[in-house]
């Protein structure tokens, strides 16, 4: 090729006319120079490129056609430009990114027999290319959906009645493609009866056109039967002769088998409704009975025929307002199964129909639930009889309980809960050794008692929720049903704790007075015994020069001696004690306790000292006071096992009537108190409950005698004193000492309680008292209400927080104690600080140290009283509270 020169005319006139000669084509054209770059491109090749045509002239034609083959494009321009006309089928890419498919043709230019340039065309073949594919896709997913769903085509020659079958065919019936004689092969698959049945309506259908449709059976080269369907007609030449039949042929074994076990369970199913003891019947949209088994028609009183003639609704007019129309109406719209149970008067029945939405209407299924609600009737009239016998049973004071023959709760009644501190609902089904016994050999002893005996009758030691010990006078009954076999126990429960720690605390007394008796008269014998044996070793000591028998005689002389004071021990329990009755100053009786306190207690024990100054005097012995004293301190250095706090205290007491909760009771009068309170491990109550008896010690053998609390307390009697415990485990222990303050006939005869009208009163004002010992509760109530108060009383915080919450009263302060079963006192104050802070609060404990007011101030509280706390001491911390919160409330305002 011999290029022509960029502004040859020839050539410029050459691309102007192919430009003008293209520009109506659907095709693409364009013009290459030698170089393979574009000089021309027209409209449709612009449009199908997506660009102008300035941005395709001047680049090579490889790069501006976007081919996803440039070395084709090339090869096919050089073909051109060497002469020769090339085609090429070839794919690209628009600018928007979608494929395109052309075939391109390029025929070279010639000027004076040389090629001067190449001209090409393209012509866009994506939509024929797409449509190629797609009929090939459906071809293909035809065979692959006859091959799936098993059918194929026939066709039989009318003239020559040669038959001819799909692939698809032959496949099913298993006929190899090299059958020579397929006619033969496909009439050899049919039966003698189906072959028949079969070519009489091929004949008809060549004869007179009429289409066919059978169900007949094959059995394929392989033996296997199949059930076909063959559908055929007439195939006829344009002018209308018949010429053949054809059709096609499914493999229908598989969907008869189907529609025999259809109609098998089609069979089971009406057989089923008729059967049934309930009613079954269905209903179309237009409320119209279709099906009413044998039970339904029985019900409902009419025949099949009736029903199926007449809307249900107008057969039972009743039944609409007995809401059977509605529940019906609501089971379509919701298209969820509706019950509804109602008695029909017409019948005198109840029925309950549960309707299910079915495609063309309901199906309903009918009970006559007659005797079921006459049943429901009687067992709602016998539930209100024994519920008004379970609100007389839980008037009674006694806890009464029923329980099956596994021990398991039927019954609790409100007694039982105030008892035992579970609820019903806890309690129910619940195993009743689980709930109030920690031993249950007894339970199980006494179960059988009553299974053999059928009733029995005893006291036994059960347990309340919180784990107090509890003696119960138990009565049970066993419960029979009407043919006399055992079905339940009733059980009568009657709490007697108080009433037999009173007996025991009278048989104690008793016991104690019967041993100080015996005590006394022995103590007597043997001091006559000891005293010749003193008097001789000492005669013996005062002739004797030899030291080892000397100090035989001294060793002997001091054993005497300590026997000597075990016996005046012993007597001063026994008869009391005698001593000085003298003024004693209550302030040096302290400060040589302090000093004896000091010498006697080890470094590891820090002695804090809590005194009011000065100290009114008191009668009576000093030194016995003394010996009491240092025989407390003694006991709690012993119980803090080496170190800890021993706190020693000292204040004026005034007693109006009686100390809460004492150990052993004080007479009114005023009173000098002093306690020593150690942090050591405490005493369990059954413990504490026995120190004072003679001999009871809780120290290793020989460390104690078991007579020192026995004699402070005789000390103290004589004295016209008291003293009071108060200890728990892991709390530390409280022991109190009161003395008579002296006044005219101190010494004889308890002072005079102070005149009621110095004492402050109140005004009306609600005080909740919180305690859970009863005796306390009471005394605390009497007192404030006898001083101008009104009171209402809570066992613990939980109750007292029910009360206040519930706004029948309003409460003006709280008195509570601080160690309390189920809601102690620390939880109460938390709990009415955060809900209730205008209520003021005032902690009691009788485990007193210096810190705890401190801490109970931190925790809401307004003010802290020790127990034992006197009448004055209660009125005056609740008026100077009361006091206190009206003028704070009165500074906030």
């Amino acid at each position: 090729m011999t290029p022509l020169s960029a502004d040859d005319p020839r050539l410029d006139e050459i691309v102007r006319a192919l430009r003008i000669a293209t520009h109506d084509s659907p095709d693409s054209a364009f013009v290459l120079d030698p170089a393979g770059v574009l000089l021309m491109a027209n409209a449709p090749l612009c449009a199908s490129l997506g660009v102008d045509e300035g941005a395709l002239l001047g680049r090579p034609f490889e790069l501006a056609a976007r081919s996803t083959d440039p070395e084709r494009t090339l090869e096919s321009f050089r073909a051109a430009r060497a002469g020769t006309s090339s085609r090429y089928r070839g794919s690209g890419t628009r600018t928007n990114g979608e494929p395109f498919v052309a075939e391109v043709t390029q025929l070279p230019i010639r000027i004076d027999g040389e090629v001067v340039a190449v001209f090409g065309t393209a012509v866009d073949l994506t939509e024929s290319d797409r449509h190629d594919v797609e009929s090939r896709q459906s071809e293909d997913l035809l065979r692959l959906a006859g091959r799936m769903a098993r059918f194929g085509g026939w066709s039989v020659d009318a003239a020559t009645r040669q038959v001819s079958l799909s692939q698809d065919a032959r496949l099913m019936l298993g006929i190899p493609d090299d059958t020579p004689d397929l006619t033969t092969a496909a009439w050899a698959l049919h039966p003698d009866d189906d072959r028949a049945r079969v070519q009489a309506l091929l004949e008809r259908c060549l004869e007179t056109g009429e289409p066919f449709d059978i169900e007949s059976t094959m059995i394929t080269t392989a033996s296997a039967p199949l059930t076909m369907r063959t559908v055929g007609e007439a195939q006829r030449h344009p002018d209308g002769r018949i010429i053949g039949a054809h059709g096609a042929i499914w493999d229908m074994t598989e969907a008869v088998a189907a529609r025999e076990r259809e109609r098998a369970l089609e069979a089971r199913l009406t057989a089923a409704l008729t059967s049934i003891s309930d009613g079954i019947f269905f209903v179309d949209g237009g409320n119209r009975l279709t099906f009413a088994n044998p039970r339904a028609l029985e019900m409902l009183r009419f025949s099949e025929d009736e029903l199926r003639r007449e809307p249900l609704w107008n057969l039972f007019p009743d039944a609409v307002p007995a809401g059977y129309k509605d529940a019906f109406e609501r089971a379509r719209e919701s298209n969820e199964r509706v019950v509804h149970r109602a008695y029909f008067p017409p019948f005198d029945r109840w029925f309950e129909t549960t309707a299910y939405p079915a495609n063309d209407g309901l199906a309903v299924y009918l009970r006559d639930v007659t005797d079921d609600e006459r049943a429901r009737e009687v067992a709602r009239r016998t539930q209100e009889k024994l519920q008004e016998q379970a609100a007389l049973l839980d008037t009674a004071s006694d806890a009464m309980i029923v329980r099956d023959l596994d021990n398991r709760v039927q019954y609790w009644n409100a007694a039982a809960t105030r008892l035992y501190g579970w609820t019903a609902e806890e309690a129910h089904e619940r195993w009743i050794g689980d709930l109030i016994y920690s031993d249950t050999t007894v339970l199980q002893r006494a179960t059988e008692s009553v299974m053999r005996e059928g009733f029995f009758a005893g006291e036994i030691e059960q347990y309340d929720r919180d784990g107090r010990v509890l003696i119960v006078d138990c009565r049970w009954q066993l419960l029979t049903d009407d043919e006399g076999a055992p079905r339940a126990i009733f059980a009568v429960n009657t709490d007697i704790t108080e009433y037999r720690r009173e007996v025991d605390a009278r048989q104690r007394a008793q016991r104690m007075e019967s041993l100080g008796t015996l005590a006394g008269g022995i103590a007597h014998d043997l001091n006559n015994v000891l005293t010749p044996i003193l008097m001789s070793v000492q005669l013996l000591e005062s002739d004797e020069t030899d030291p080892d028998r000397r100090e035989m005689l001294a060793t002997m002389e001091t054993a005497v001696k300590r026997g000597a004071e075990m016996i005046r021990q012993v007597l001063a329990f026994a008869r009391g004690v005698e001593g000085r009755r003298i003024t004693v100053d209550i302030d040096r009786l302290l400060d040589e306790l302090i000093a004896v306190s000091r010498d006697a207690l080890p470094r590891s024990i820090r002695l804090d000292i809590e005194r009011a100054a000065p100290l009114p005097t008191s009668v009576g012995d000093p030194t016995q006071l003394l010996q009491v004293l240092v025989n407390l301190v003694t006991n709690a250095k012993d119980a803090m096992a080496g170190s800890g706090r021993l706190l020693i205290s000292a204040e004026r007491r005034t007693i109006v009537d009686e100390y809460s909760s004492v150990s052993h009771a004080a007479p009114p009068g005023d009173y000098i108190e002093i306690a020593v309170e150690d942090d050591g491990h405490g005493m369990p109550a059954d413990v504490v409950a026995k120190i004072f008896e003679p001999f009871f010690t809780t120290k290793d053998p020989g460390r104690g005698t078991g007579l020192g609390l026995a004699t402070s307390l005789a000390i103290m009697r004589s004295h016209g004193g008291f003293i009071q415990v108060y200890s728990e485990p892991d709390h530390g222990t409280r022991f109190v000492i009161g003395l008579p303050v002296m006044g005219e006939g101190a010494a004889e005869a308890p002072v005079a309680p102070p005149d009621h009208a110095r004492l402050p009163q109140g005004d009306g004002e609600l005080v909740l008292v919180v305690d859970d010992d009863e005796t306390i509760r009471l005394v605390t109530c009497r007192t404030l209400e006898a001083n101008g108060y009104r009171t209402i009383a809570a066992a613990h915080g939980r109750e007292a927080i029910d009360l206040i919450e519930n706004g029948e009263h309003e409460v003006d302060l709280v008195l509570t104690d601080m160690m309390m079963p189920v809601m102690d006192g620390a939880a109460t104050s938390a709990y009415l600080e955060e809900h209730h802070p205008g209520i003021p609060i005032v902690a009691a404990s009788g485990l007193n140290s210096s810190g705890s007011e401190s801490r109970a101030v931190g925790m809401g509280i307004s003010r802290f009283l020790a127990k034992p706390f006197t009448t004055s001491v209660l009125l005056r911390t609740v008026r100077d509270t009361l006091r206190e919160h009206l003028s704070n409330d009165e500074e906030a305002e």
